[in-house]
């Protein structure tokens, strides 16, 4: 049996070791990053986007809505016009076959639900697109070469 304290005579913390990849600085400017020339800027992003919620919306606005035939004889859709126009009761009676004043005020009511709804969507596409695109026409592109890199 050994009485005497062992004494460290070597290191008890690894320490790391020099990685081969590690180079020293140098004063070459940094390289460019490969991802870059395929990458969209956020502003560009928000560009398209704001393209994009315009075309989408206008289409939107200009396509015309259509809601299913009632009639289970005749199965289909009937046109109601579009959000700008709005339902018109001529072209829509026409459509259906000249039926009774009860039968065209429920497709009219039909139609108005219908173009409503696609009206909820279209103009607020359609006009924030167009405030997008204003947006970004106005408001300058920040200097960012000026501010200090952290």
């Amino acid at each position: 049996m050994n009485t005497e304290p062992d004494l460290a005579t070597q290191q008890t913390v690894r320490q790391p070791v020099p990685s081969v990849t590690m180079t020293a600085p140098t004063d070459e400017p940094d390289a460019v990053d490969p991802l870059a020339k395929v990458m969209m800027t956020p502003r560009t992003f928000a560009a398209v986007l704001a393209v994009a919620a315009l075309l989408l919306g206008l289409l939107l606005a200009l396509m015309p809505v259509r809601v299913a035939n009632a009639d289970p004889a005749r199965p289909g859709y009937v046109t109601c016009g579009n959000t700008i126009g709005g339902v018109e009761t001529g072209p829509l009676g026409a459509e259906l076959g000249r039926p009774s004043r009860e039968v065209i005020a429920t497709y009219v009511n039909t139609c108005e639900s219908a173009v409503a709804t696609r009206l909820a969507y279209s103009w607020p596409l359609f006009f924030a697109g167009a405030l997008a695109i204003v947006w970004s026409g106005v408001v300058r592109k920040p200097d960012w070469s000026a501010s200090p890199r952290f």
